[in-house]
């Protein structure tokens, strides 16, 4: 498969060290010879220098036989108009793909129509979906939520003296009740799909699936950090991602909520935009605003600036003075996320990362209803849409051979029943099913062949 993307940033090597590592052949096409080169020195791809609008440059990067072009420049215009080029003037690129920021772009409801363009990304969007998952459950760190089949995932790391250290998988489902299933393990930097004889040591970093209705009950035993119910939520920053979280929310989520903002004609614009929320006028570099407001004593504080930097200090200076739970988004530098978890920061949010999730979840194909990836991008999670013509329709997990490869974590029943199970070996698979298959990206190429 060859893929073309344009724009060589952040978003654009991320993506392609994750199709890279896939065997697909990635092109660069981005106007700064700087970015082409680093992107050329870092990844085994062609980089190309030029526009992204110009037809020629284009025709040179290869979109005329790309299976994919995917546009994630800086600006917006120029992703719409480079994907529109795409579309009408090379018809066998089979999907283009554009990552546009701007609310009056996707106006109500669009979802990928404009220009041709096969889908839309929005950045923002999707960096405060996952907030808004934080704060609807109470989970923070490597948490994500499947809506279609109603499961949830998160991460523990194995202590020395833990329930989980030095049992295998099989003796931790006797010696825990209830519907989970550890879909991955990270061991020293290397992550695998674990079987019920994996015995789990000192270090390990483990991912489980657990049933949304067991949730609180099974993260209370698996970790020492209880879900924290939200009662005062403060939201750092009136950006764009502070809109698209508070638009996500609730009517009664969104009362708790109190937004900080410097500049008082964007807190009058959230004022009248969201009359619930109480809006204050502040810089949240003012020692004496903390006190005068008691911003500390609250359950949740989430920095969404547009400066990392600023977002780090003040959710790590939160936690400091007393705030419960704090939670950081890191926009530009990826490489903060480890510092900010190092700051006692309970939840990172990396926009870079929810990209390229998105734009991935594309490029597996229609029946791939969502997809979130851990440990670096080494474990991947689907749900997958059974469709009629799935080879294993009608086959009893016991009677398939994965070869070790993949693991079937959950399963939403289709049809009327509307049940979510942990599925044994004695499961059926039916057309209309919606499973959540858990795999190491080396594994690709297997889930790939399995679901197409």
């Amino acid at each position: 498969m060859k893929v073309v993307i344009l724009g060589a940033g952040r978003r654009g090597l991320r993506l392609a060290r994750h199709l890279i590592e896939e065997k697909k052949a990635v092109v660069f096409l981005d106007s700064n010879s700087e970015r082409c080169a680093a992107a050329s020195a870092k990844l085994d791809c062609l980089a190309i220098c030029g526009s992204a609008t110009d037809l020629d440059m284009l025709r040179e990067a290869g979109c005329e036989d790309a299976e994919a072009v995917i546009a994630v420049t800086d600006s917006d215009e120029t992703n719409l108009v480079a994907c529109g080029i795409v579309s009408s003037s090379f018809p066998n690129v089979g999907m283009t793909i554009a990552a546009i920021r701007s609310i009056t772009y996707l106006g109500s409801g669009v979802t990928g129509d404009i220009l041709g363009i096969s889908h839309i990304v929005n950045p923002e969007q999707e960096a405060a979906s996952r907030i808004v998952g934080i704060i609807e459950t109470g989970l923070f760190r490597d948490f994500e939520y499947f809506p279609y089949a109603q499961f949830m995932m998160f991460t523990r790391k194995v202590t020395r003296g833990s329930d989980f250290d030095g049992k295998s998988l099989a003796e931790i489902r006797k010696d825990i009740p209830g519907r989970f299933v550890v879909t991955g393990v990270r061991r020293r930097g290397k992550s695998f799909t674990p079987s019920g004889d994996t015995v789990l040591r000192d270090g390990d970093e483990v991912a489980l699936i657990v049933d949304d209705d067991e949730t609180s009950d099974i993260y209370g035993k698996l970790t020492e950090i209880k879900p924290t119910p939200m009662r005062k939520i403060i939201l750092i920053g009136g950006t764009r991602i502070a809109k698209f979280v508070l638009m996500d929310m609730s009517d009664e989520m969104r009362r708790n909520v109190m937004l900080v903002e410097k500049d008082p004609e964007v807190c009058e614009r959230f004022a009248h935009d969201f009359s619930d929320v109480i809006v204050l006028n502040g810089a949240i570099s003012d020692e004496g605003f903390w006190e005068e407001e008691r911003l500390y004593d609250s359950d949740l504080l989430v920095s969404v600036t547009d400066n990392d930097e600023l977002n780090i200090i003040a959710a790590s200076y939160g936690k400091r003075l007393g705030t419960r739970r704090a939670v950081s988004l890191i926009k530009t530098n990826n490489s903060y996320i480890a510092l900010a978890e190092a700051m006692d920061i309970d939840g990172v949010i990396s926009t870079t990362n929810a990209t390229v999730d998105a734009i991935v979840k594309f490029l597996r194909g229609d029946r791939i209803q969502s997809l979130h990836t851990l440990f670096d991008g080494q474990l991947e999670v689907y749900e997958y849409l059974v469709p009629e013509q799935f080879r294993y329709v009608g086959k009893k997990l016991k009677d398939i051979d994965f070869k070790g490869k993949i693991t079937i974590a959950g399963v939403k029943k289709g049809g009327e029943s509307d049940e979510n199970l942990i599925p044994d070996g004695n499961y059926q698979i039916e057309a209309g099913d919606t499973l959540l298959i858990s795999a190491s990206h080396a594994n690709y190429a297997y889930v790939e062949g399995l679901l197409t």
